[in-house]
């Protein structure tokens, strides 16, 4: 039987910034790899006492359906309970129920058009699906202490050969929650020691991975903490075929490895002439420049004119031309101008610093100093 066009893979699960993600396959993957770095390359995070309170956190389920007849649900969106610190555990959990209904959104979306056009040409559409499950991998009880490991898989359905995302969460549960990376883990040299390991164990097999395919680790590389080891995940098809899933790579920890919770301030420094003011009055200040030295990654959309800040758990939006301003669940709100491209950059109003990030800015005869 020939197949209907409309039931061919026609799209993704549109990709949210997340504070990490890789895609991953929503069954048990067959052929998962692992490694464990040499003891000559491995590299720790510094072993400092600090309050680090190492009890268990919970999860919850926000079930999500959909009321159109072109597409199927499966989605459970986990909710994080029982951290200590509530304001960060209530925006990571507004981040992930987010990023959830905008994939459910945009496969809706896709599938109306599709089924549309699919009746049009004289075709039976089948409905799209979309499946969204996750496992708690470290529930801060484990090695290293404080840290919880939260891995959710998204898979959309669509006909064809499937792109399984698999985004992952690591935070540390302390009074001040913050992101856990790989350098905390694994100590200043932690590129150096993944790749090494993933080099080695690809040498073993090398007839399960595309030849050349992997060049090292990225900056935002996907990973998880379980039973005392740092899982290193790579999306699908990313360094071997789709037959292997999302490829996993192990690196053991060192026994009651401490991570120290960071206190230092981010600050941002601006020159006058960087600071620029509009007709009426408004001060604005490059947005990218200033959101990145405050260490926040920044997502430009071409088709929307709008750039996404998120870290950590802290999350907001703003969109040219518009002057509403609002961060993780707080509502909209204007500051008096809207966001505005001056010679290809982005800028805001300083209130957008103030109001909506809440760092302080001072100004003097150097310039603008901000500091978070």
């Amino acid at each position: 039987m020939r197949k209907s066009p409309w039931n061919m893979l026609k799209m993704g699960v549109v990709s949210c910034a997340l504070i990490v993600g890789v895609s991953a396959a929503v069954i048990p993957v067959a052929g998962i790899a692992s490694a464990e770095s040499a003891s000559s390359q491995e590299e720790t995070a510094q072993q400092v006492n600090s309050p680090v309170l190492a009890a268990p956190v919970g999860v919850k389920d926000v079930v999500l359906t959909s009321t159109s007849a072109d597409v199927t649900t499966n989605i459970k969106v986990p909710q994080l309970t029982g951290m200590l610190d509530v304001q960060y555990q209530g925006e990571l959990n507004d981040i992930i129920l987010s990023h959830a209904n905008k994939d459910l959104a945009a496969l809706e979306k896709a599938a109306g058009e599709d089924s549309a056009k699919a009746k049009e040409a004289g075709f039976t559409f089948r409905p799209y699906g979309l499946t969204i499950t996750y496992a708690l991998k470290s529930d801060g009880t484990g090695n290293p202490a404080g840290v919880i490991s939260l891995e959710i898989t998204t898979y959309a359905a669509t006909g064809g050969t499937g792109m399984p995302r698999l985004d992952t969460y690591n935070v540390l549960n302390a009074e001040h929650a913050q992101r856990v990376t790989l350098q905390d883990l694994l100590g200043a040299n932690y590129k150096e020691t993944v790749d090494a390991g993933v080099v080695a164990k690809i040498a073993e097999k090398p007839q399960n991975y595309f030849k050349d395919q992997f060049k090292g680790i990225s900056s935002e590389q996907g990973f998880y903490v379980e039973k005392g080891d740092v899982v290193v995940v790579f999306p699908k098809y990313a360094i071997a075929p789709g037959s292997s899933g999302s490829p996993e790579f192990r690196f053991t920890l060192a026994d009651n490895l401490t991570i120290t919770p960071t206190e230092q301030r981010a600050k941002v420094e601006l020159a006058t002439n960087e600071v620029v003011v509009n007709a009426d009055g408004v001060s604005l200040v490059p947005y990218r420049k200033v959101a990145e030295g405050l260490g926040y990654t920044v997502t430009w959309n071409p088709d929307t004119y709008s750039a996404e800040l998120t870290k950590g758990a802290q999350w907001t939006s703003v969109t040219v031309g518009k002057d509403s301003y609002f961060f993780a669940k707080m509502a909209p709100k204007s500051l008096g101008a809207a966001p505005v491209i001056i010679n290809e950059s982005l800028y805001v109003p300083i209130a957008f610093v103030t109001n909506i990030l809440h760092a302080s800015a001072t100004t003097d005869s150097a310039g603008l100093h901000i500091v978070e």
